[in-house]
């Protein structure tokens, strides 16, 4: 019946959340849609133009430097009388500040060098660039590489004196910082930056072999279409199977075109990576609402399931575990009549596994006390033999080695006797004669029996017995022979002088008796056995059946003990004996 139920809830649950997931899609979708059309008109369309402007201002500074730089020693050479060394000295200096040009030289109007820092054979006198220059004009000429694959360009201004030009101060000027203001614009990886003359000629570009190249890079009416244009102007070419979006600006006064290329594809890379954010985006709304109506569903079956589980626990016999459900409801009263229903099957089981164990232990208990009492019987008359054979021998002359292996023989016959009689006692259970017994009256007989013995030791017994404590029902023979072998164990232990001290007192429906001494204490691995029958810690002077014949004893009357015992510390026994 459970089954068909789920099903209707989950088709109702998708009935109500589809329509609202595909409304999500929409709207999304159309919002990063638009968000990524707009950053990419706007990536194009500022940040490219940006790009442009900061690199044709960098360019057009360094040049219009160059160009000051050299027209201002032309006017320091023209306004001073200079003989041909003191030219020569000028130059020299001049391109020992100016490091951007390689060599300075002096040309008179005829084309022979009359100072120069560098070239040896420079012939330029029919050049167009002279003759500009000659004519009182700066002129520049195109990008020219060196072997090394050093761009450079000429420079010539004039010295002009009274008005005409006598003589051409002629300058090789690096673009190295020109070529380092491209190779520092990164964009992408497939962008750059580069530069290009009128005829669309490369100028300045990453890959070098472009600019030896005479070949045209634009078409005619591109670069025509650059230099009418103010603001920069965009198109787009294939170049070696790809499609390039390219933006490109006029630099009016060196002439020279700046162009900004990327590969389209990683262009669009930017709205592709949008898309997909887009894609995640919705994806991650429509599961986090799935989740959260499934969470809903699952809070709701919650109880259900919890108690499903429980009575499967139960019926695996794992008691232990308890239903916890916040519900003022009917399946909260079913919780808690299935917690009472646990507990009392696992009271009843608890019940009826101490009553087997005490079955089966008094059953151990019957087949050893029947073994026992014969083996006993038999080592019984053996011992009586014994004995009269040891009085005997007692009337005879005996050497002292005689006497004191009779005396040997009288003490081992007595230990074994203790120990048949201690066995004996531990094999069969204890039979009560219960009677209303004050137990302070019992403890004060066990102190005053060792007394004598504690005293000789400095050992004090203390006894601290409310007055209020009630006699219990017990059998005083036996609760005598338990405390008096607590009592002996504690001396025993003890090796310098200390304390021994016994307290009573009452707690709830019982009567706690703790008995504390200040001995050297018990080691952790011998603690766990103290109760364990022929487990000793005297060696040869101990059966190990004292401490669980009390135990036998206090649990005869309903009761229990247990040993607390730190190195060093002491040793504790603590009595627990049902008032009623």
């Amino acid at each position: 019946m459970s089954r068909p139920k789920k099903r209707s809830l989950l088709h109702k649950f998708l009935l109500f959340v589809l329509p609202f997931l595909i409304l999500a899609i929409i709207i999304t979708g159309v919002v990063l849609s638009w968000t990524s059309y707009t950053y990419f008109q706007k990536t194009i369309g500022e940040n490219y133009a940006n790009i442009l402007k900061s690199s044709a201002g960098e360019i057009r500074l360094y040049m219009q430097q160059a160009q000051r730089d050299l027209e201002a020693l032309a006017l320091v050479i023209s306004a001073t009388k200079l003989d041909e060394w003191g030219k020569d000295m000028a130059l020299t200096a001049f391109n020992h500040e100016a490091t951007e040009f390689v060599s300075v030289s002096l040309i008179s109007r005829q084309g022979e060098k009359i100072a120069s820092t560098g070239w040896e054979n420079l012939d330029v006198s029919h050049g167009p660039m002279f003759k500009k220059a000659l004519e009182g004009q700066t002129a520049i000429s195109g990008v020219m590489v060196t072997k090394q694959d050093i761009p450079y360009v000429h420079i010539a201004v004039p010295v002009s004196h009274l008005g005409e030009a006598v003589e051409v101060l002629w300058g090789e000027l690096n673009l190295k910082s020109v070529w380092d203001v491209l190779e520092g614009i990164t964009i992408g990886e497939t962008g750059q930056v580069h530069i290009m003359d009128l005829t669309g000629r490369y100028l300045a570009h990453r890959q070098i072999d472009r600019v030896v190249s005479s070949h045209p890079a634009e078409k005619p009416d591109i670069i025509k279409e650059l230099r009418e244009s103010d603001a920069p102007v965009g198109w787009i070419k294939r170049e070696d199977g790809t499609r390039l979006y390219c933006l490109g600006a006029h630099i009016p006064d060196l002439d020279w075109v700046i162009v900004l290329s990327q590969a389209c594809p990683e262009i669009y890379a930017y709205l592709y990576r949008n898309i997909h954010w887009a894609v995640f985006i919705t994806c991650f709304l429509s599961l986090l609402a799935v989740l959260l109506g499934w969470y809903r569903v699952k809070r709701f079956l919650r109880p259900i399931h919890k108690l499903h589980a429980q009575v499967q626990r139960i019926g695996q016999g794992d008691l232990d575990q308890k239903v916890s459900i916040d519900s003022q409801d009917e399946i909260g009263d079913l919780a808690l009549a299935f917690n009472e229903m646990t507990d009392s099957l696992k009271k009843y089981i608890q019940r009826e596994v101490e009553t087997a164990k005490e079955l089966v232990h008094a059953k151990n208990l019957a087949v050893l006390g029947s073994t026992s009492s014969k083996v006993t019987h038999e080592v019984g008359n053996l011992l009586n033999n014994a004995g009269i054979v040891l009085s005997t021998l007692k009337g005879e002359a005996l050497s002292p080695t005689g006497k004191k292996s009779l005396e040997i023989l009288e003490k081992e016959s007595a230990r074994v006797r203790e120990f048949i009689h201690n066995f004996l006692q531990f094999a069969k259970k204890p039979e009560l004669r219960l009677s209303k017994t004050s137990l302070h009256a019992i403890i004060r007989e066990v102190l005053f029996v060792h007394q004598p013995d504690a005293e000789k030791r400095g050992i004090r017994l203390d006894l601290n017995w409310p007055s209020d404590v009630p006699p219990v029902n017990v059998d005083a023979r036996l609760m005598y022979q338990v405390l008096n072998n607590l009592v002996k164990n504690s001396l025993e232990a003890m090796t310098d002088s200390g304390k021994i001290r016994i307290d009573g007192k009452i707690e709830g429906e019982h009567l706690l008796i703790t008995m504390e001494d200040t001995g050297p204490g018990i080691e952790p691995d011998a603690l766990e056995r103290i109760f364990d029958p022929f487990f000793t810690t005297k060696g040869k002077k101990g059966t190990g059946l004292g401490l669980s014949i009390a135990k036998s004893i206090v649990e005869a009357h309903r009761g229990a003990i247990e040993c607390q015992s730190q190195l060093g510390k002491g040793t504790a026994f603590i009595l627990r004996l049902p008032l009623q």
